[in-house]
């Protein structure tokens, strides 16, 4: 990863902008600026570079992953050192991201002889645009997902509940290359299917039950996100035409995905679909969202999303249509953002509605 190429980036934003430095603190930014995956890291961007800090639990892992930063293990605390890191630049206005806790910010503010300035979201538009290595960890992740789904269909039969196959599916992916899953799976049979977020639980699987799968991976850290609803046994016509619904929706949006487009055209391209068939009231989510080293992050495919789609961009799109007490569907693929459109990044079987 070109990890002094991101941390110059920002650095032209700062000098844009009315801050220097920034001191990052999400975990996910830090990693995405250094390389650093911990449970503690902070890195000071400044004009002249960035300075990298932790507590001495990481100062081995820190040497060993950190890029593009200086290394400065402080004692205790950020604030043991923050101070006169600052006083030495005499900096005046410190930049500090939306996403600190008021805790944090407090201790800032008794710590620190500067003035606190919030910026939101420098670092996460950065990150949207994927280059070619980023690409291909989420195609590695994607691949993974696909190979599990195809895994774990044997497994749907009537007697299994949610909650064992949410664990199969985990281990799979874990056994088979993953670093961890990218969000508890979901696992959703019967009525149950009609929960947007349902919690796997101890309901086991009957026959006739619809069962909808959501699940993803991380692979160096980015992710992958796969939904696909699949039933147990002969499906009935109502099953039939309402997944024959979520599909065309879920190819319309996909249709739609290219460099230029609003999240709010790619949104209404599949939410029309539904809408036109009479079920927009369940249909209750945005048609998508980007992914990357957070499962969800920009670009944002809703009705009151206020970005632009970018050649390099990862979106999901997940259309849905949702029955309270009686069914739910979902159909979900990630889809590189390219000028002429969007590529479908996995190939998990989706034309029909599977009949195990």
């Amino acid at each position: 990863m070109d990890h002094e190429g991101r941390i110059s980036r920002l650095q032209r934003d700062l000098t844009s902008g009315d801050v220097d430095p920034l001191l990052v603190t999400n975990l996910t930014n830090v990693r995405y600026l250094t390389g650093f995956s911990g449970t503690n890291g902070q890195v000071l961007v400044h004009a002249d570079g960035a300075l990298f800090l932790t507590d001495p639990r990481y100062e081995a892992r820190a040497g060993a992953l950190v890029q593009g930063a200086d290394v400065l293990v402080y004692p205790a605390r950020l604030t043991d050192v923050l101070g006169d890191q600052l006083t030495a630049r005499k900096v005046t206005r410190l930049g500090v991201e939306g996403s600190m806790t008021l805790t944090e910010r407090d201790d800032l503010v008794e710590s620190v002889d500067a003035e606190l300035v919030t910026v939101g979201g420098t670092v996460e538009s950065l990150r949207r645009n994927k280059d070619a290595e980023e690409i291909e960890l989420i195609r590695d992740a994607v691949r993974l997902g696909d190979e599990t789904f195809a895994w774990v269909l044997d497994r749907l039969v009537p007697g299994v509940s949610e909650r064992a196959i949410a664990l199969d599916v985990e281990m799979h992916m874990r056994q088979h290359g993953a670093d961890g899953v990218a969000f508890p799976p979901i696992v959703a049979s019967g009525p149950l299917s009609a929960h947007i977020h349902h919690t796997p639980g101890d309901r086991t699987f009957d026959k006739g039950d619809l069962v909808l799968v959501d699940f993803g991976c991380t692979r160096d850290g980015y992710c992958s996100d796969l939904s696909r609803t699949v039933v147990l046994g002969p499906a009935t016509d109502e099953q039939q035409e309402l997944y024959a619904l979520v599909l065309q929706a879920h190819n319309a949006g996909i249709s739609a995905v290219a460099a230029g487009r609003t999240g709010v055209e790619v949104d209404k391209a599949g939410r029309d679909v539904i809408s036109a068939a009479g079920h927009a009231e369940r249909f209750g989510h945005g048609l998508g969202h980007g992914v990357g080293l957070d499962v969800h992050e920009a670009p944002r495919l809703h009705r009151i999303s206020e970005d632009t789609l970018e050649s390099g961009d990862v979106v999901t799109v997940e259309p849905g249509v949702y029955i309270p007490d009686d069914a739910g569907i979902r159909i979900e693929d990630c889809v590189l953002v390219t000028e002429s459109g969007g590529e479908v990044l996995g190939f998990a079987p989706k034309d029909r509605l599977i009949e195990l």
